[in-house]
């Protein structure tokens, strides 16, 4: 049998209002809970970190990063994306994921693409690749904050406020792309030219671009991006996958 604290834990784990990331400590913050509201004894650390064992193998907790958890019981379909910046501190997702998620490439893929902000006055930050068995990849790349976040420009426009994790709207993960793909210091190549790019808002792109100091670049994609449409090879290849 259950004990009381884990039975409400769970509960309360389920419940939609819950949180989709947790760290150990608002795990352990959860467990005592009980606790506090019906003065039964608290779990020992040992007992709370047996649970905390037992839920990762059941796949009721998903571990991202040393004592970061996905909560899978109340948010089965929810994108790991949003753990991004528990992997690594201050992580936008943008580039490839987005525009993937958005229907506009079909390189569907289990790697999460992400930005980190950078200032010459900061610490370098941590890029390395993170894989979670099961779940994915979260890969980072470096970025000027004064281009991630250009003065100026709406937040509307840089961030989808749909989600409650900074994640970019995909007309500025397109612009990020091209943005790296110029720059020396990213091993970014340029964005693939069967992207959907004419179902993005124009308006915005050409906002955003103003505001990130790329217009020349993003002119010269688009030039190239518009050659391939119109490459009648291209047509040729996209008709025999159509059905009906």
């Amino acid at each position: 049998m259950n004990a009381p604290w884990k039975v409400h834990a769970e509960t309360w784990l389920m419940s939609p209002e819950s949180p989709f990331v947790l760290t150990s400590g608002s795990l352990r913050l959860l467990a005592e809970s009980h606790h506090l509201d019906t003065g039964d004894r608290a779990p020992a650390n040992a007992t709370f970190f047996r649970w905390l064992k037992d839920m990762t193998a059941a796949h009721k907790l998903i571990e991202v990063t040393h004592g970061v958890y996905l909560n899978r019981l109340g948010h089965r379909s929810e994108s790991p994306s949003a753990a991004a910046s528990f992997v690594r501190r201050g992580a936008v997702v943008s580039l490839a994921y987005v525009l993937e998620q958005a229907g506009l490439t079909n390189n569907f893929g289990e790697t999460f693409t992400c930005v980190i902000p950078t200032h010459p006055s900061w610490t370098t930050p941590q890029l390395s690749e993170r894989h979670v068995p099961g779940l994915g990849t979260f890969r980072f790349h470096a970025m000027r904050v004064d281009r991630l976040e250009p003065q100026g420009a709406k937040t509307s426009d840089i961030y989808d406020l749909r989600f409650n994790y900074k994640r970019t709207t995909p007309e500025k993960a397109l612009l990020d792309w091209i943005y790296l793909a110029n720059t020396k210091q990213s091993k970014l190549t340029a964005p693939a030219l069967d992207i959907n790019a004419n179902e993005l808002d124009p308006r915005r792109l050409k906002r955003l671009a103003r505001k990130m100091g790329i217009e020349a670049e993003l002119m010269a994609w688009m030039e190239r991006w518009q050659q391939y449409q119109n490459d009648p090879e291209v047509d040729a290849n996209a008709s025999r996958f159509e059905i009906g």
